[in-house]
């Protein structure tokens, strides 16, 4: 399989279980994963710039973070405003205060965060 062809999800999560519930379902898939646990800006735009992910699977609530101000940040920046965002969270999400490329409440179901990071990834 060529590295050109390789899908990358980069997970933003500080639960640890959901980075690995995630890296389960898409590795069988062959995608490459990569999961931070915090999303302080340096951190963020370091893993971004190294790994090149294809989406972000970006938790609403992140330690002392907030998911929709760095989904905010990821999209106000050029740099990183084309990449797909979706926001994960067990939190009502009816007014986000953001622009996500999509959502998906937890807990998840499987086929749907599939299905949603496949229709991302093919746009």
């Amino acid at each position: 399989m060529s590295n050109a062809l390789v899908k990358k999800i980069l997970i933003v999560d500080d639960d640890e279980n959901i980075h690995d519930i995630i890296k389960l379902i898409f590795e069988e898939e062959h995608y490459h994963i990569k999961g931070i646990l915090n999303a302080n800006e340096s951190e963020l735009e370091r893993s971004i710039a190294d790994f090149r992910p294809d989406v972000i699977l970006l938790d609403i609530l992140i330690g002392q973070h907030d998911g929709r101000d760095v989904c905010n940040r990821l999209k106000n920046n050029a740099e990183t405003s084309s990449l797909p965002v979706i926001l994960l969270s067990a939190v009502n999400m009816d007014n986000l205060s953001c622009s996500p490329d999509d959502t998906i409440e937890k807990p998840f179901d499987i086929t749907d965060l599939q299905q949603k990071v496949k229709a991302l990834l093919d746009k």
